[in-house]
């Protein structure tokens, strides 16, 4: 039986819900998410940011 995570059942189904709004179409998809991610720049992570902070993690 496999392990179901509703954090990841939520995402998947905000992606079906955004896929069923541009008809299927993955530019339209994608022209969506990108103006998404424009409003909300302060909530995105920048690469360097990800890069530092797992370099302070000791494995």
């Amino acid at each position: 039986m496999a392990y179901e995570d509703p954090i990841v059942n939520e995402v998947r189904k905000a992606r079906e819900l955004i896929l069923e709004k541009c008809q299927g179409d993955m530019d339209r998809f994608f022209k969506f998410i990108r103006e998404e991610e424009n409003k909300n720049p302060e909530r995105l992570t920048k690469p360097a940011v990800v890069k530092k902070s797992l370099q302070k993690v000791s494995l």
